[in-house]
């Protein structure tokens, strides 16, 4: 096992309160948050390629992903992490490219919900089928041992305890890539 490998095995069996190597596991989160700039900027270029700024484009797949909830805009703010007057700016765009409609709530005739319209659908595919290629480019660059790290440390940033159902099951893949 190389040092991330020990690393990441200890998280898996001890936690995240149990990370004893420093560098293996600075190192570890240096491949995570190379792969997740990596994946972004894959997505964001081709949404540019769409004429889509990323940022709406990443609107655009919240409102959509909500599904039978619609968002609120300060729910689409919150979720983009941005200010709601520039959420309600993309979501003007978002409008005016008949992507997205605004409603109001029957229960507050002053809230607004954004939905998407059925043209959504077929953009956001289409955009998804582009990013796939581009992905799988990058995931052939990859490494087994770049993988088990990013997603090790995903479930750590995400809260994954090496206790839980998907820690083991992290902790199972781990020990048989380990032998494999």
């Amino acid at each position: 096992m190389n040092e991330t490998e020990v690393a990441l095995a200890a998280w898996a069996q001890t936690g995240r309160d149990g990370i004893t190597d420093q560098k293996a596991y600075v190192q570890a989160v240096a491949t995570a948050r190379y792969v997740i700039r990596k994946v972004v900027r894959i997505v964001d270029d081709v949404a540019r390629e769409r004429g889509f700024d990323p940022l709406a484009h990443q609107a655009l797949i919240q409102i959509f992903g909500a599904g039978d909830q619609p968002l609120a805009v300060n729910q689409l703010a919150e979720r983009l992490d941005i200010v709601p007057a520039f959420a309600s700016r993309l979501v003007r765009d978002l409008e005016d490219r008949g992507l997205v409609r605004r409603q109001r709530t029957d229960e507050d005739r002053r809230m607004i919900r954004v939905v998407a319209t059925p043209e959504a659908g077929p953009v956001l595919a289409e955009i998804n089928d582009l990013v796939q290629a581009h992905a799988q480019l990058f995931h052939r660059q990859l490494t087994d041992d770049q993988r088990q790290a990013a997603l090790v440390v995903f479930a750590f940033f995400v809260g994954v305890r090496s206790d839980s159902t998907i820690g083991e099951t992290l902790r199972a893949g781990l020990g048989a890539a380990a032998k494999g």
